[in-house]
């Protein structure tokens, strides 16, 4: 079969998932192509594959925090870049043919796909919001409903939603429950090669203390690595690994000369080998972020961007494993005492078996993979 997979371009988890799916379906003798934008659409690029772009959607805000009320009185333009997209998309269908389509959280393909009459299935660890909780502003909070309403009419009319997680760890609206499948997370197989094993294919010293950070493919994780540039020298550890993302730009971020401490790369093909040679990895509190960490059941510090519901929402879904830590993106203070609390004590942090033991059991491609053959 031939797949077009729409992601979602905000970041890069909903790109990194799909990328991961594709690469199991091109192995059972599936051709598939993408559509993105943004970090989305820069990711996939990087990752050498066929991606055609889509009109740019985002949040406003800085600091580390979303602007809910400047993103939503920006608002205006969605409908008309809704209408854009779905065009586009609609060129894209009718010039590569695609048997099914797969949209992850990108909601205007399922309607795009319901005209054009092809198969849909959304992708999406979230259906309910909340963004409008951080304001007492009632249009805000209509605009939400408003917008949540659409949505899950539009989800209404996909093939299938499918939830890159184990069951009963989001909310599902009652009206979509018949047509929504729990799949499991989609990662990459877990790292075969130790902490050592993988430190001496990196050149990293076997017996240093080592932090990873991870933002992901956001701009709003800027602050973050401020933050651990500014208290770099008082943290009680060898070797800080920052990975600032493909939308920032490494050179941005003034270290001195002096210190040693910090080693600052832009992206790697594989963050997970990173996150797990660490002894602690600090990351925002993205989706994929929190499936891959569970997986390698890394100790982590979770640091939610700012009025983000959804990693809100991750940070509690973490938490039953007893691996995670979370503070605030700009309590630099808290951030600089918690690590080095942890840093010393990291092996003595030990996954909750029994939740590992429910994860693992589930493979996110696999079940894809089986869902979409069928046609179900």
């Amino acid at each position: 079969m031939k797949i077009l997979i729409t992601t979602c371009g905000v970041g890069i988890g909903h790109a990194s998932r799909e990328l991961t799916l594709a690469l199991y379906l091109e192995k059972k003798g599936h051709s598939v192509e993408f559509a993105s934008y943004g970090a989305g659409l820069h990711f996939l690029r990087k990752n050498h594959k066929t991606v055609h772009p889509l009109p740019n959607m985002n949040f406003e805000g800085n600091n580390g925090s979303v602007d809910i009320e400047k993103s939503v009185k920006n608002s205006k333009d969605i409908p008309y870049t809704f209408i854009k997209t779905m065009y586009k998309e609609a060129r894209i269908i009718k010039r590569i043919k695609p048997d099914i389509i797969i949209s992850d959280s990108d909601y205007s393909t399922p309607y795009t796909a319901k005209l054009l009459k092809i198969p849909c299935y959304i992708i999406t660890n979230d259906l309910t919001f909340g963004f409008s909780d951080s304001t007492d502003i009632q249009f805000i909070k209509y605009f939400e409903k408003s917008i949540e309403k659409l949505i899950h009419q539009i989800s209404k009319n996909a093939t299938k939603i499918l939830i890159p997680d184990i069951p009963g760890t989001i909310t599902i609206p009652d009206k979509l429950k018949s047509k929504t499948e729990f799949i499991g997370p989609l990662i990459k197989a877990p790292v075969d090669l130790t902490k050592d094993e993988l430190r001496r294919k990196h050149n990293i010293n076997v017996d240093s203390k080592v932090i990873v950070v991870t933002v992901g493919g956001s701009e709003f994780g800027k602050l973050l690595i401020e933050n651990i540039c500014d208290i770099s020298l008082e943290l009680n550890v060898d070797t800080i690994i920052i990975f600032t993302g493909l939308e920032l730009d490494p050179s941005q971020f003034k270290i001195p000369k002096t210190n040693k401490t910090i080693i600052i790369k832009q992206f790697s093909y594989n963050l997970v080998e990173w996150m797990r040679l660490s002894d602690l990895t600090i990351a925002l509190a993205g989706h994929t972020t929190t499936m891959e960490l569970i997986s390698i059941k890394k100790p982590n510090i979770l640091i939610p961007i700012k009025n983000h519901k959804e990693q809100q929402k991750n940070i509690q879904r973490i938490k039953p494993y007893k691996i995670s830590q979370t503070t605030m993106i700009d309590d630099k203070e808290k951030l600089k005492n918690m690590i080095n609390t942890t840093i010393n004590k990291t092996d003595t942090i030990k996954i909750n078996s029994d939740e590992y033991n429910k994860f693992i059991k589930y493979n996110g491609c696999k079940k894809a993979f089986e869902i979409i053959e069928k046609k179900e």
